[in-house]
């Protein structure tokens, strides 16, 4: 987690889907710590992302991937797709939101008029 701490820009707003119930909302590099910290609460050791398809739109990318888990509390190995849009400045991620419903993140998207361009992973 703290090589990911030097991406995100002091003042980041990350919204979560999978951290709580109806998601939540983390502020600044004290946040994407506790996020980093529900994540392994709720998901265990075993949390893996495999991405799929990533798509730059300048300032906002989006990542197609798929997280692997296994339940905390169930045991039960999950497989879920999922997106996260990020928007960027000065090479730092200023906003990030995960979507589990793909076709939700690319609503938000498509509402602004953007176009997706795919990149290969």
């Amino acid at each position: 987690m703290e090589n990911f701490i030097p991406f995100c820009h002091p003042e980041i707003e990350l919204h979560s889907a999978v951290t709580a119930p109806g998601g939540a909302t983390y502020h600044g590099h004290d946040g994407v710590r506790r996020w980093y910290q529900d994540l392994a609460d709720g998901w265990g050791g075993d949390l893996r992302i495999e991405p799929e398809a990533y798509f730059d739109l300048g300032d906002d990318t989006v990542t197609f991937h798929v997280l692997h888990g296994r339940g905390h509390q169930s045991g039960a190995d999950v497989a879920m797709p999922a997106a996260h849009v990020c928007r960027w400045s000065d090479g730092r991620m200023v906003y990030f939101r995960g979507y589990s419903d793909r076709d939700e993140a690319l609503r938000e998207l498509t509402a602004s008029g953007k176009r997706l361009k795919r990149i290969v992973p």
